[in-house]
């Protein structure tokens, strides 16, 4: 799964950190592969034709801790960073399944459908310096459509148990995340609304910093570039085991 926006900001303050410290680069870990949990109800409509109807959980927690020291003469202190970023999601799924028989016990599954999710993400950034800030957070949710397909096999283990293997492709980019930020001093604003995305310049450091905020507007202004909603996205690609039982 790409995610979208999170990790982008996640990997610009990497880069940010690099750049600007002593910091090595390439300890903080982003998002991309969840583990998925769905139930669904299939009704055949013919020996070949079926619909299902289903809801599925999608869940996933990433946590990055770090130090390094600071030379600022005459003194030498630590910097300490743990970061938490996790994304849960609940899709709602329609789809139309195809069945082709191969053999006696093997079926190869085409399917095709829609799907609504309902998603939350939660970003904490604890930074432990000499002044000992309260830590960055970010909570938002959003919710909206995406496509799902898949082609699988399934095979007969009783007339009441099917074994089924699929590989399933998902689209779905969702925007307006909305909730709220605070604590971001200089890497963003504290705010509610909509989550905006992009960098803003700061006289002490004469460059642009990630910048991240909720807001009930777009940030503008000479001090902005880059400025955008931010976007969830779910798409990518699962491989699916699971069993079919027939009720009746």
């Amino acid at each position: 799964m790409n995610v979208g926006d999170l990790n982008t900001y996640l990997k610009s303050f990497d880069n940010y950190l690099r750049e600007t410290t002593n910091y090595e680069g390439g300890k903080i870990k982003t998002l991309y592969y969840f583990p998925e949990i769905s139930l669904e109800l299939r009704w055949d409509l013919s020996s070949r034709f079926a619909v299902n109807v289903g809801m599925g959980v999608m869940s996933e927690k990433k946590e990055s801790s770090f130090e390094f020291t600071e030379d600022d003469s005459p003194y030498i202190y630590y910097r300490h960073y743990y970061i938490e970023q996790e994304i849960k999601v609940l899709p709602l799924i329609l789809k139309s399944h195809y069945s082709a028989l191969l053999s006696s016990r093997v079926h190869l599954s085409l399917n095709f459908g829609l799907a609504y999710y309902f998603s939350k993400c939660y970003l904490t950034i604890h930074e432990s310096l000499p002044i000992m800030p309260l830590p960055m957070t970010c909570s938002v949710n959003t919710k909206g459509p995406g496509l799902i397909c898949g082609i699988g096999l399934e095979y007969n283990l009783a007339s009441f148990l099917v074994l089924m293997i699929e590989a399933q492709g998902r689209y779905s980019k969702l925007r307006k995340l909305e909730g709220y930020t605070y604590g971001f001093y200089g890497f963003g604003e504290d705010g509610e609304g909509i989550l905006y995305i992009g960098e803003k310049y700061y006289a002490a450091d004469d460059r642009y910093r990630p910048y991240l905020i909720t807001s009930r507007s777009k940030p503008s202004g000479g001090d902005f570039i880059n400025i955008r909603e931010a976007v969830l996205d779910l798409r990518g690609f699962s491989l699916k085991f699971g069993i079919r039982i027939r009720l009746f």
